[in-house]
């Protein structure tokens, strides 16, 4: 009897065409996924895998890819079926375009600006939100809020680099995470009801016969899986991220040897703080170099990882970056030795700073450039905010002392006249040269944070 999970059972579940990373993947990280959700009997294993196995079609996508034909288009979006509300005619121009045109035409028509409905369900009001946050993972998050929430949930900095739940190592931990949100699937899984478990995942019963021949053939592979001894799971620590900002989840396989962590005793933070170093300077994302793990580097280091071919699993955690270390150093290496050095690869749209692909990527540009005036006042009624904060406790406590001495202050009006006169005697082009001077210098900020906004676009910096 035992918990164990290997390849040839996963393979014996999900049938000939299930990719090998993912496969992988769930083998390295099922001792974490069994202690993290509780996995701790064989139904619920099985459920657990039927329903993975469901929403990537036996392990062989991690993502929506939209290669729809015009039937599967009506079938799933269509007229009476989604409120994206798609007409036939509408569904043959979509299903007419080449592949790699037809998944972001579809989803931004279904899931982003083109299906105002679930444009505000999902959040996704950026021009390209509905392709960016497509169903993704080994649960099929759709939608820039679940992706947040996700993010919430893992760690990983999911909303800046939504790619990133497409990654196999990602996915599986994205997966089991959601599966112990609130205990509903592990109590479902109990009473052995794949319908309620299917509730629970997809919020219906579309798949409900893959699943169920997912789960009969997990219940007859892993008809020598145990439950696991409670005690056990109770005493295992709980590693404490690195930081606020780590991934939750420690996913090195058990046999890995032992590497001190980012952020312990003896641990050398050196390393890291190079490599947020060598990969800001190609233009990747990893925040402000510390030394320290946290999302944004994860983020950067996967992002590195996709665009170098992928020559390791992107980490979700700091054991995850210590174990890909050496690898990940090497191709460093390499990348800098290149000539010219590499740098993130950008589209040319991106590269000439096409106007729509920055106000798509960068938003808050547009009004900048749109309406200047509003931009100003609204840098005008901040700095006068400021100023206030700033001299609101003086002039309270000049009011106090006015109120205090009203009586022995002269009344004669001569005074303010007198104060007055010296405002007046100021020369008007003195007032228009330092109003000019304000608003010169508020263009001068704008114009600059706009300039370098196109640049990390044009590089690829700002994803």
């Amino acid at each position: 009897m035992s918990q164990m999970i290997t390849a040839a059972h996963l393979k014996a579940i999900a049938g000939a065409g299930a990719r090998a990373d993912m496969i992988a993947a769930v083998v390295r990280g099922w001792p974490t996924a069994v202690a993290k959700a509780r996995l701790t009997s064989r139904l619920r294993a099985c459920h657990f895998l039927a329903q993975i196995m469901t929403e990537t079609g036996g392990f062989q996508v991690l993502s929506e890819s939209g290669a729809y034909r015009a039937a599967g288009i009506m079938k799933t979006f269509g007229v009476g079926r989604h409120s994206a509300a798609i007409t036939a005619a509408e569904a043959q121009r979509i299903a007419a375009l080449p592949v790699a045109q037809r998944g972001p035409v579809l989803f931004k028509r279904v899931y982003g600006t083109g299906n105002p409905k679930k444009m505000r369900e999902f959040g996704n009001t950026g021009p390209n939100d509905g392709w960016l946050y497509r169903g993704g993972g080994m649960m099929q998050c759709t939608g820039k809020s679940n992706y947040a929430a996700m993010a919430k949930k893992t760690g990983l900095p999911l909303v800046e680099h939504p790619e990133m739940l497409h990654q196999p190592d990602s996915a599986f931990l994205a997966a089991y995470l959601e599966w112990i949100q609130d205990g509903r699937c592990n109590a479902a899984a109990d009473r052995d009801d794949p319908v309620a478990v299917r509730h629970v995942i997809n919020g219906g019963e579309n798949g409900m016969a893959a699943c169920r021949a997912f789960l009969a053939k997990a219940k007859t592979v892993l008809a020598d899986y145990s439950a696991a001894p409670v005690a056990s799971l109770l005493a295992e620590p709980e590693e404490a991220p690195a930081d606020a900002g780590a991934a939750p989840i420690d996913d090195a396989d058990d046999a890995a040897p032992t590497v001190p962590m980012a952020g312990d005793a003896g641990a050398d933070d050196s390393v890291l703080l190079a490599v947020q170093a060598d990969l800001k300077a190609m233009n990747y994302n990893p925040g402000i170099p510390s030394g320290q793990w946290g999302g944004m580097t994860a983020g950067a280091i996967a992002g590195f990882i996709n665009d170098r071919g992928r020559f390791a699993p992107a980490p979700a955690s700091i054991g995850d970056f210590q174990a890909i270390r050496p690898a990940l150093l090497a191709e460093i290496a390499r990348a800098k030795s290149e000539q010219p050095p590499f740098t993130r690869p950008v589209t040319d749209a991106r590269k000439n700073g096409d106007a729509a692909t920055v106000a798509a990527v960068a938003p808050e540009v547009v009004p900048v450039k749109r309406n200047f005036l509003a931009a100003a006042w609204a840098s005008v009624v901040a700095f006068l905010s400021a100023v206030w904060t700033t001299v609101s406790s003086y002039v309270g406590q000049a009011w106090d002392w006015f109120t205090g001495n009203k009586d022995s202050l002269p009344t004669d009006p001569s005074y303010l006249s007198t104060a007055w006169s010296y405002v007046g005697k100021v020369p008007l082009a003195v007032w228009i040269f330092v109003a000019a001077g304000g608003l010169a210098f508020i263009a001068w900020n704008s114009f600059n944070a706009v300039r370098k906004i196109n640049q990390s676009v044009k590089t690829g910096a700002r994803q």
